[in-house]
This record gives C-alpha cells, sequence and structure tokens, in this order.
C-alpha cells in the first residue's frame, strides 16, 4: 500500500542551508487524534486478543474469530471494490484498466481453482489459489505497513532524502516479508504436498537469517525515537508493529504452534483495523461521487456496510463453504490488485524552466 497524498515539493536545498527544527502540532502528531490512532492504527490492544487466544478462552474460539473473519477481515477485502467503483472521478482516470484488471484477477483465480482440481497430492481444489493468496498477502501486509509509516511522515512533515525513505520502505517490507516466508515453511513441513523438499532438515538454517531481517527495522526505530521533531503517531506506529512480527517470529522460531496461532490472530485483526480507519482516514474529505453522502457519516457508514458484509458471507458461508471461500479469495486478489493501483503516489509534474537570455 503506497501512499497517495500530494507529493513532496521538488524544491532542492542546499547542503549548506541548515533545516529549521520546529515542533509539530499536536494535530499533525496523529491521523485522526491519540485515541483512534492508538486504537485503531496501532492497534495497541493486540497483545491482549493474543494472551486470551493463547489461553485458549471461549470468546476467541467462537465470537471472537468469528468478528475476526466476517466483521473485519472480510469487509475490508470488499471495501476496496467500492473505493473502486464507487468513487466516479477516479473510475473514469483509467476505467479500462480497472475493468481489465479486475477481469483477469477473476479469470486467473478461476484457472487455478480448476487446476487445483487435477492436483493429485492437493487435499483441496483451491490449494493452488490459496497459495497465490499466501503470496500475494504477504506483500500485501508488507505494503500496507510500510505505506502507513509514509503517511505518517508526511502528514507530520517530516523531511526524508529519497535514500531514506527507500531503506524504511525495504527495512519494514523485509521484516515482513520474512515472517511471511518463515510461516510457509514452517507450514510445509507439515503438510503432504510439499513432503519432497525434506523442509524440516532446512528449517534449523533459516534461524541464521532471523537476526538480519530485525536490523533493518532496528535501525529505522532507532532514527525515529531521536528525530527531531517527534512524531508520536508514527513512532507508536511502527513500535506496535514490530513488536508484533518480531514476536511472530520468535514463536516460528520455537515452533511454539499456540502462540503462533495467537499471534497471527492478532496479526490479521491488526492488519484489517488499520486498513478500514486508512480507508477512513483518505475518503473522510471527499466530495464527489457516493462519498459526498457517506463521508459526513462515515462511522455509520463503515459500521452499515461491515455488518451487511458480515450476515451475508455468514449465510453464504453456511449454505457453501466452498464457494463462499472461492468467492473470498477471488476478491481478494481483486483487492491486492486495486490496492495497489489506487494507493499508488505519483510525482509532482515538474515545473517548465524558462530559459535566460
Amino acid at each position: 500500500m503506497s501512499t497517495m497524498l500530494a507529493p513532496q515539493s521538488n524544491t532542492v536545498q542546499s547542503d549548506f542551508t541548515p533545516t529549521p527544527t520546529k515542533a509539530i502540532s499536536i494535530g499533525k502528531r496523529w491521523l485522526f487524534g491519540p485515541w483512534a490512532d492508538m486504537f485503531l492504527v496501532a492497534n495497541i490492544a493486540w497483545p491482549l486478543l493474543v494472551l486470551l487466544a493463547r489461553w485458549g478462552n471461549p470468546l476467541v474460539d467462537g465470537p471472537l474469530t468469528f468478528v475476526q473473519v466476517y466483521f473485519l477481515s472480510t469487509p475490508h477485502r470488499w471495501i476496496t471494490l467500492a473505493l473502486v467503483f464507487f468513487d466516479r472521478e477516479k473510475f473514469k482516470q483509467q476505467p479500462g484498466r480497472f475493468i481489465g484488471v479486475g477481469v483477469s484477477l477473476v479469470l486467473l483465480g478461476l484457472v487455478l481453482a480448476a487446476v487445483g482440481g487435477y492436483w493429485p497430492k492437493a487435499v483441496n481444489s483451491l490449494v493452488p489459489l490459496m497459495m497465490l493468496d499466501f503470496i500475494w498477502n504477504a506483500w500485501h501486509f508488507a505494503a500496507q505497513h510500510a505505506g502507513i509509516s509514509r503517511i505518517y511522515a508526511r502528514h507530520s512533515s517530516i523531511q526524508q532524502p529519497d535514500k531514506e525513505v527507500e531503506f524504511e520502505k525495504s527495512a519494514i517490507r523485509l521484516l515482513v516479508l520474512w515472517v511471511f516466508f518463515r510461516l510457509a515453511m514452517y507450514r510445509g513441513q507439515h503438510q503432504p504436498e510439499f513432503s519432497a523438499f525434506s523442509l524440516p532438515t532446512v528449517m534449523p538454517f533459516l534461524d541464521w537469517f532471523d537476526p538480519f531481517a530485525v536490523a533493518g527495522i532496528a535501525v529505522v526505530l532507532g532514527k525515529e525515537l531521536f528525530r527531531r521533531p517527534f512524531a508520536h503517531g508514527r513512532v507508536l506506529y511502527l513500535g506496535n508493529m514490530t513488536v508484533l512480527y518480531v514476536l511472530q517470529l520468535v514463536a516460528i522460531r520455537l515452533q511454539a504452534g499456540t502462540w503462533m496461532t495467537a499471534l497471527f490472530l492478532g496479526g490479521a485483526v491488526f492488519h484489517a483495523v488499520e486498513y478500514l480507519a486508512i480507508v477512513s482516514w483518505s475518503v473522510r474529505k471527499k466530495t464527489t461521487g457516493i462519498w459526498r453522502h457517506l463521508a459526513p457519516r462515515l462511522g455509520v457508514s463503515m459500521l452499515i456496510f461491515m455488518a451487511v458484509l458480515m450476515i451475508s458471507n455468514y449465510l453464504l458461508a453456511r449454505q457453501s463453504f466452498y464457494v463462499w471461500s472461492l468467492i473470498t479469495l477471488l476478491v481478494s486478489l481483486l483487492h491486492y490488485g486495486y490496492d495497489g493501483m489506487i494507493w499508488k503516489s505519483r510525482p509532482a509534474a515538474k515545473k517548465p524552466t524558462t530559459a535566460v537570455a
């Protein structure tokens, strides 16, 4: 998920010109406000959810898991389609591309589902589609975290050299992608489809690379803690996100299955909630199309949207879990594909220079 904010100025500053340091206003320390950012973007309550899941609390196995799947994760996928097809102004910019990408991704998903029916070792015909979903979802998680971090930086008017921006993005993406890769390897060693790869013998060697995956984000956090002006919301977000993924990595190293399940449940809630929050933040001032009517009452509109998706998807899953799974995977592909299009920031157009005679 890249940022969709206004591009930064192209003004070049001399290396010998001192950069004035000024305090960030309270409003720019946060996207919404301290409490909303803490619970909806930085998701500081995820440790409580993880502990409840780890202790086998019946609320997690029942109502909370239901809420995570149907009320959070499912609507967060479908809302991307609303962002594409309900935003008339954005859709008119490239309708052919939006429609073409959508049709192509749906066809790709259906082809993979068909291929899965002929895979002799696959326990489910959706296995190839789920494999693609896992890989793309890993990148989606990584890009979203890097994008939100960048949104905070721009919102707080933090000036970063291009090299620092790229290092930060790479560090966040490396950590998240490595954790997903480690999870895939852990799961693969217990799956008959991948028995030929001798994954149990490979796992100990991967432990050596874990510190390198964490080193980059540690450098980023160190810089942010000593940066002046200090962006409270950004530091809280980066720190909380880092702790979650490092703990997931530790659980994988220890092969602590119960902790892994609890931590990745916390990660799924973290991801869905922050995405819904950032969508709300980005459309709150829109005045075109359907958003003209929804933005003034965005909180109620979002809750109604989530409730409708929860009920309809639950009823569909009760009728046919296979059909619901297939539709959810197809919508996920659209979610990943469109997300990479609508959140992409574009560089500012360079002003023409006038030659001096």
